[in-house]
């Protein structure tokens, strides 16, 4: 595995006065990270579908083969009202802004990689707004009618927080035998290769929260939720859906642990890291330092595996 993820760690990181300045009140996030972009000479773009405006990075001809499968990295910049922000999702944005920068400066070393990276607008608007609101449902329909809908698509969501590297199984109900179902099993088995190869010792499968997916997943794209636990909440998460036969209502708890208290049997079982999200607790100070390699490892991975399209 090339180990640009531990000489190349950015300058501007998550414990910077910069990402610190990602998180304020008020600022324009769409805004922020195009300048940003823009500023690394990353190529940009903003597409509005269903009045939600999402940057598209797309990076040189040379970095695209159509033999091979492509793949369509997501993070939501959007925030809850009220909230820094920090792990709901500024961080993931960050590293997915910086590693743009290393494949379009070519710092990577290939140039061939089949990668689009997708800032989303909207993501909190299914808490809201039930999933038609979410800016990834615009954003599959869009894709699926652009005859996209065979990409690789990972969602990295709460990437801030814990030691250990999460492929989240949300979705993995979706009956095998459709045409959808068989999709999400591939590229699950797929993510759950890199994984394994990413963070041999520091990886689980277990359901989170939905995501973007949510979204791609009603507008009948297939995609892989990557996020980061610490290790006891991950375990802790692992035995109660162990323990839930049926799944369905460990699954509904998550839900409502992410935003209340009223899984009332399943409450103990919610993570800490999730129930900071939509809290003024998610700030820069929730983070921790040891989630941010695996991410990268993930990444590094990630690009250097070229598979053939199906």
């Amino acid at each position: 595995m090339i180990r640009w993820y531990t000489d190349s760690m950015y300058e501007n990181g998550i414990d910077s006065a910069l990402f610190r300045s990602f998180l304020a009140p008020g600022v324009d996030r769409l805004e922020f990270i195009l300048a940003w972009l823009r500023s690394n000479s990353v190529p940009a773009q903003t597409v509005e579908l269903a009045k939600r405006r999402h940057i598209v990075v797309r990076f040189e001809a040379l970095s695209y083969d159509p033999r091979f499968r492509m793949k369509t990295l997501i993070a939501h910049y959007d925030r809850a009202d009220n909230t820094p922000g920090a792990n709901d999702n500024s961080t993931a944005c960050f590293m997915l802004m910086h590693f743009s920068r290393l494949l379009a400066s070519g710092e990577f070393g290939r140039r061939l990689h089949n990668i689009r990276i997708i800032f989303t607008d909207g993501e909190e608007a299914a808490v809201s707004g039930g999933i038609a609101a979410q800016g990834a449902y615009a954003l599959g329909e869009g894709l699926r009618k652009l005859n996209m809908r065979d990409d690789d698509i990972y969602v990295f969501d709460a990437c801030g927080r814990g030691d250990t590297l999460i492929v989240s199984t949300s979705g993995m109900e979706y009956d095998a035998d459709t045409k959808l179902g068989k999709k999400l099993a591939a590229l699950h088995k797929r993510a759950s290769v890199i994984a394994a190869e990413a963070s041999p010792h520091s990886w689980i499968r277990i359901p989170t929260p939905f995501s973007d997916n949510a979204g791609l997943l009603a507008a009948g794209i297939a995609s892989q939720v990557i996020t980061v636990l610490p290790h006891e909440e991950a375990s802790m998460v692992l035995g109660a859906s162990l323990a839930d036969v049926s799944g369905k209502n460990f699954r509904s708890a998550l839900e409502l642990g992410r935003r209340s208290e009223q899984a009332e049997k399943w409450t103990d079982s919610i993570p800490h890291t999730w129930k900071l999200m939509h809290t003024i607790g998610d700030n820069a100070e929730s983070l921790t330092a040891e989630a941010e390699p695996l991410i990268w490892r993930f990444l590094s991975r990630l690009t250097e595996k070229i598979e053939p399209a199906l």
